[in-house]
């Protein structure tokens, strides 16, 4: 069957999947989305070789054997993934804020506790394992924990300080034990850490996906001022996890470490739907800057420096006829309305954030250099002394930056900062020598620092994100390189 006919029939497919999410009965959808189904295994059924990355040997694709502690692990991180997002199944109403703990139900507790007691059982191999050249990356990130502690002689909320303290020194360790301990003592260890992140996107998607066709009188996912407003930490459980995964798949495609293949466009379906049901701007605007700041240090030759200079042309030529003929009601006119989920005011104003920072700078200037102590803030007091101008849907500053300066101060504020651009020179140095995973490790922490700028991510103790950075930094700790980001057998799979 030629390319151009399966392409039309998978698009018109598309179609009807998507006319038949806002539409149709139960009944009809399921139907649709069979065929849809068909439709995708039969386009993706045609295995054309690939002209993107390596030959590879059949001997290669080989799966290394699985050991009874990696199948445990691994089933453990299962287990504590759904327990995070299985409540966002419930598609229950967004309730008022937790003042205070955003993060502070009894179940994540629980789960939190359990993830840093895993990472213990890894120390001993971790610290065996860990890499000398970057001890004084470990020393920031013990110095920005110790003054974390340290702020509990100072925090105007001790309660708030002590709790979330303990869970990020919990994520720490589970993470660095993990990271090194864990993946970092596995042949196929970067292999399995970017399998593990690609299911828990899938997961998330699908935990959004799967009740939808159940709630279709409730939404109308065509009405730009309407998305699924469903109660829990969504953004962190759901668009960040999806954005990551999207970010891998086309970061090791444009290394050539990992094949592009058709159903992969499957799984950026499966992906990208439940981004446009919560109609999440934030992320998919910073994950394709931080995909194009990654596209501007990888490719370096003189070509790809001449379409990287012809895009910025044509996007300030675009820029400038934007703003000078006034096309935006007439060529883009009808996308406003999306982008701005019905709501140009708000959306001016970037949701209510411009006005609430503007209030919080001058709270700065309260505890300039020490802070208000971590995670300590938004205490019941100072809530109620900002005012409902202060809770944008939960007790945050919206931009971690200023986050950081209102719980730690200049101090810490200036340790995280030192971290993190500690953390992206070492991962370029990786990455110029021929590592891989130094690219993705710059990639997703570029990503985490464009995401600081609208949410703040900073301060709260589990955001998978900064979990994927960290682990990632101490895989890349745990020893030299001695196998590609992927394994050869990824190039035909996914992560």
């Amino acid at each position: 069957m030629p390319v151009a006919a399966r392409t039309s029939a998978f698009a018109a497919l598309a179609f009807l999947g998507g006319v038949a999410t806002v539409y149709a009965p139960v009944p009809t959808f399921t139907a649709v989305a069979v065929l849809f189904a068909l439709g995708l295994w039969a386009f993706a059924g045609s295995r054309q070789p690939s002209a993107v990355g390596p030959k590879i040997s059949q001997g290669a694709r080989i799966k290394p054997r699985s050991t009874q502690v990696t199948r445990i692990v691994s089933g453990y991180l299962l287990l504590f993934w759904v327990g995070l997002i299985a409540p966002l199944a419930a598609y229950s109403p967004r309730t008022e804020t937790n003042i205070g703990g955003s993060e502070g139900s009894p179940t994540n507790q629980v789960l939190i506790t359990t993830f840093g007691l895993v990472g213990v059982l890894f120390l001993p191999a971790a610290i065996r394992r860990f890499n000398g050249a970057f001890q004084w990356l470990l020393a920031l990130w013990i110095l920005y924990l110790g003054w974390a502690g340290a702020s509990l002689i100072w925090s105007i909320s001790p309660t708030l300080t002590l709790r979330n303290f303990i869970a990020f020194v919990m994520v720490s360790v589970g993470c660095f034990g993990l990271g090194v301990g864990f993946y970092g003592s596995l042949p196929n260890g970067r292999d399995l850490f970017l399998r593990h992140v690609f299911w828990a996107g899938v997961l998330s998607a699908l935990v959004i996906l799967l009740p939808l066709p159940f709630r279709f009188q409730q939404y109308d996912l065509l009405d730009p001022a309407q998305r699924l407003d469903i109660g829990g930490n969504f953004s962190a459980y759901v668009t960040r996890p999806i954005m990551d995964v999207l970010l891998i798949l086309a970061a090791t495609s444009i290394m050539g470490v990992r094949r592009w293949l058709k159903r992969d466009w499957f799984w950026v379906a499966i992906l990208v739907i439940p981004l446009l049901a919560l109609k999440s701007r934030g992320p998919i605007l910073w994950g394709m800057i931080a995909l194009g700041i990654f596209y501007l240090f990888y490719k370096t030759s003189i070509r790809d420096r001449v379409l990287q200079a012809s895009t910025l042309f044509m996007i300030s030529v675009g820029t400038y006829i934007y703003y000078s003929e006034n096309v935006l009601q007439t060529i883009i006119g009808p996308l406003v309305p999306v982008l701005t989920r019905g709501n140009v005011e708000a959306t001016e104003n970037l949701s209510g954030r411009i006005p609430l920072w503007e209030a919080l700078v001058d709270q700065v200037w309260q505890h300039p250099w020490l802070g208000a102590g971590f995670a300590a803030f938004w205490s019941y007091e100072n809530i109620t002394q900002l005012g409902s101008s202060a809770v944008l849907g939960r007790a945050s500053a919206h931009n971690g930056y200023l986050e950081e300066l209102l719980n730690t101060g200049v101090v810490g504020f200036t340790i995280l900062l030192t971290f993190c651009l500690g953390t992206l020179t070492v991962a370029l140095r990786r990455a110029r020598r021929g590592d891989p995973l130094g690219w993705l490790l710059f990639l997703f922490l570029v990503f985490y620092l464009m995401l600081n700028i609208t949410n703040a991510l900073t301060q709260e103790y589990f955001q998978p994100p900064f979990v994927i950075i960290l682990m990632a930094l101490g895989l890349m700790a745990s020893g030299p390189a001695t196998d590609p980001a992927t394994s050869p057998r990824a190039a035909e799979s996914p992560p």
